[in-house]
């Protein structure tokens, strides 16, 4: 499928560029010092350093380039050569995709997952041939933390829920709530903290960061219930085509280094930034308060309902006649994760990419990888 170009952007871009050819550009619609802002100048730094310079990134975040529900076209007509897309915000564009952020709410270890969908993204056929018709090559994942119910009054038991207003953000998290009792609220992130505030608000379903750099929950939150409620692995970080196909196999390879280096590090500096933010938040008054055994049997039971009824619910909500071999190639892969993570140090650079070359970078045939 190919995407009509985004001519006023691209011709903006290609104005700021230097004569080089080599000169290529990465976009991020998160904001500067966001960690995918961060990943993108890792990347680009380990590539210029590997390549003596032959291939160059710019950075441009803070959706100076391409928006968030632009991305896609954007990268596909070579506005930017790399980027992150949300598959979240196209859902009719990547709806195999989207699977992965529905399997997401059952995940309970961010690392595993972020390294879960990065496989899957490389070598599952469904994800593959999706990413196949978009002009695109997929280069790695990433996810946000594990989700918990952030909350202005002291919540330690699940029956704490019932009746209370929560913000969701899944489709899977608006079942929960509703089968504890709970009223789903939809409202944009940057409202949560004048929600809680005001009391119009009771919870909102969030990552730890929601504690401290995205929203600052941690000065109006009471409580935290630890309850591990997934989180949010959809899309990632992609090529433009015609990029990685002029590209050499020693370059494709020189990049592919860089990207394993890179997820490593994105993902071992999120895990610190959590408990950083759980340490902020204790600073600060809130309770973090683990869930007593009614509330862990009852998001098992919620969760296994919630599997035993995706496919049919994929069918009708994605249009995908059968996702199970997709469902169990997720549910095996991230057991996998967990064990491979068991066995090494977590907050060791050099040994999680050791890990991810062995496992998925290592394998990826840079002669036949995403060429048409």
């Amino acid at each position: 499928m190919k995407f009509a170009s985004f001519a006023a952007a691209a011709a903006i871009a290609a104005a700021g560029l230097p004569a080089s050819a080599e000169t290529f550009r990465a976009a991020t619609w998160n904001a500067a010092g966001s960690p995918n802002d961060t990943f993108l100048t890792d990347v680009a730094t380990q590539v210029r350093e590997a390549s003596g310079g032959s291939i160059d990134f710019e950075i441009f975040p803070g959706g100076m380039l391409l928006p968030a529900d632009g991305t896609l076209p954007g990268l596909a007509s070579g506005v930017a050569q790399l980027a992150n897309i949300t598959a979240a915000y196209i859902p009719s564009d990547m709806p195999v995709n989207n699977v992965i952020a529905d399997l997401s709410f059952v995940a309970d270890d961010q690392m595993a997952l972020a390294f879960t969908s990065t496989e899957l993204n490389f070598f599952d056929p469904m994800l593959q041939a999706e990413v196949d018709e978009l002009d695109l090559v997929f280069a790695t994942g990433f996810t946000i933390g594990i989700y918990s119910l952030i909350c202005g009054f002291e919540a330690d038991s699940i029956d704490d829920f019932q009746g209370r207003k929560i913000r969701t953000s899944s489709s899977a998290q608006v079942g929960f709530t509703e089968a504890v009792g709970g009223v789903t609220v939809a409202v944009p992130g940057p409202e949560i903290y004048t929600g809680i505030q005001r009391k119009s608000l009771d919870c909102a379903m969030g990552t730890p960061l929601f504690l401290t750099d995205f929203f600052k929950l941690s000065e109006v939150a009471k409580s935290v219930y630890l309850l591990p409620l997934g989180s949010n692995a959809n899309g990632g970080y992609y090529f433009n085509r015609d990029f990685w196909t002029d590209r050499s196999p020693e370059e494709r390879r020189i990049l592919l280094n860089a990207l394993s280096r890179a997820t490593a590090r994105s993902m071992i500096d999120w895990a610190g930034n959590t408990e950083k933010a759980f340490e902020a938040a204790a600073a600060a008054g809130v309770a973090l308060n683990q869930p007593e055994a009614a509330g862990t049997e009852t998001l098992a039971a919620y969760a296994e309902q919630f599997l035993e009824g995706l496919p049919e619910a994929t069918r009708e909500k994605r249009g995908i006649e059968d996702a199970q071999p997709l469902i169990d190639n997720f549910t095996a892969t991230f057991e996998k994760w967990k064990g491979l993570l068991a066995e090494v140090d977590r907050t060791d650079l050099d040994a999680v990419t050791a890990l991810l070359d062995r496992e998925i970078f290592g394998k990826v045939d840079v002669e036949t990888y995403g060429l048409e």
